[in-house]
């Protein structure tokens, strides 16, 4: 693919939903696996009055764990019993990037990891609500009339056992429900899932990846949690060492999980490989800057300005202090050592 499409594409993407189309064939560049969304129907308000009736189901939606998955099960079920078009609606920018800005907060997805994960879910139709104050203050029932009813067409809603809506998150399920009877929708709601007796929730799942308990956090994901960057010049030192690692330049808005060494995945466009990854400042050097770092087992070809895709299959180690640089290359080893044991143990069609 030409260098001049794959810019448009991210420039696409960096403008979604404004330059989305009502049904298109997209090519997604963001995670280097070049995958086409087979026919994904991408709606926003300038669709609506949507010209078929819906079942949908309305979040955020961030990182596409397994309560999600349950949400979008269910609304393929009810829109068959109801003989209407199965619908995602997510919002762009994310609701907390509007209502607090100040808190630069961190999400498990960015807008095109978020699609990318969509169609692997098999959604063939998602829409997207710009996301501003405006939308923001619209109380509960204008939200459902001018959104749900009027634009998306719906029969029948789907939603989380957490759901609220409008403006303060004033509206319920139970007020949805009510609504529906007014408006001749269909509400359906869907238990939580809970794994060891804690229920999934993208809050939950950042928590975890914060303190570095990776494996939990991917069992409430329901796949492997992954990094997606360009590759930018380092130091140097990896090579130096004899392993040498590509830098990753990662979205702001990214979540970086715990400082440490993991056992990794890398997605080079068609191309799979496997590795170990270091999330840190590099004490060793006396560094401050939080850097992260990818050594591709048996590789060694240039890919600066390239785009890698890194899930975290393990979580190996804290990052720590060594007495030299000496000391800190047998390390290395030993890590690269069990990280291949690792990940030659781990059955990845299962994630």
């Amino acid at each position: 693919m030409s260098s001049i499409l794959q810019g448009c594409l991210k420039n696409i993407f960096k403008t979604l939903p404004a330059y989305c189309k009502s049904h298109f064939y997209l090519y997604i560049i963001a995670s280097t696996e070049v995958l086409r969304i087979k026919k994904m129907r991408l709606i926003t308000p300038r669709d609506f009055p949507l010209n078929f009736s819906t079942v949908i189901t309305i979040g955020s939606f961030d990182g596409i764990h397994l309560g999600h998955k349950a949400l979008f099960k269910e609304t393929v079920k009810l829109a068959d019993e109801l003989s209407a078009i199965p619908v995602v609606v997510s919002f762009d920018p994310h609701p907390r990037k509007v209502l607090f800005p100040e808190a630069h907060f961190k999400f498990l997805t960015t807008l095109e990891e978020k699609i990318l994960l969509l169609q692997k879910e098999k959604i063939e139709n998602l829409a997207f609500i710009p996301f501003t104050m405006e939308v923001a203050n619209l109380s509960p029932e204008v939200f459902v009339q001018e959104y749900i009813v009027d634009g998306l067409r719906a029969k029948g809603v789907v939603v989380g056992f957490n759901f609220r809506f409008g403006k303060n998150r004033k509206g319920n399920t139970e007020f949805l429900r009510s609504l529906g009877e007014k408006y001749n929708f269909i509400v359906r709601e869907v238990h939580p899932i809970q794994i060891d007796g804690h229920v999934v929730s993208s809050t939950f799942i950042r928590s975890l990846l914060e303190k570095g308990e990776l494996d939990f956090a991917n069992k409430m994901l329901g796949h492997f949690y992954f990094l997606t960057g360009k590759v930018i010049e380092g130091a140097g030192r990896g090579k130096k060492l004899g392993f040498p690692t590509a830098n990753l330049e990662l979205s702001s808005e990214k979540l970086i999980p715990a400082p440490g060494v993991y056992a990794v995945k890398v997605f080079l466009e068609q191309k799979i490989f496997l590795g170990v990854m270091n999330i840190g400042i590099k004490p060793t050097f006396l560094e401050k800057t939080l850097s992260i770092e990818v050594h591709i087992f048996n590789f060694c070809d240039n890919i600066y300005g390239r785009t890698l895709k890194v899930e975290l299959v393990k979580y190996l180690r804290e990052e720590r202090k060594f007495s030299s640089a000496e000391e800190l290359k047998k390390q290395i080893a030993e890590d690269c050592k069990i990280a291949k044991r690792v990940l030659k143990e781990v059955n990845f069609g299962k994630k």
